[in-house]
């Protein structure tokens, strides 16, 4: 199991009906000197993952399950 949290994109500018759940794997953090920065954007460090999650509803008992799926882009 990875940690990471969950994060929605769309609620405001996007679709009503089709908000974006996803679940981020976070990478390292970027550094703030300038020069470290770039060399991380040169090298191998790791960014965040971002998932897409599905959902489904148990219409017997209502347990949610969610699944994170294909694997996206995330801005950050």
């Amino acid at each position: 199991m990875e940690v990471g949290f969950a994060t929605a994109l769309g609620l405001l500018s996007g679709t009503p009906w089709e908000p974006l759940l996803l679940f981020v794997v976070s990478g390292a953090p970027t550094a703030t000197n300038p020069l470290t920065a770039f060399k991380q954007g040169i090298q191998d460090v790791p960014q965040n993952e971002a998932y897409l999650l599905r959902g489904r509803r148990c219409a017997a008992c209502g347990v949610v399950e969610l699944v994170a799926t294909e694997r996206t882009n995330w801005p950050p």
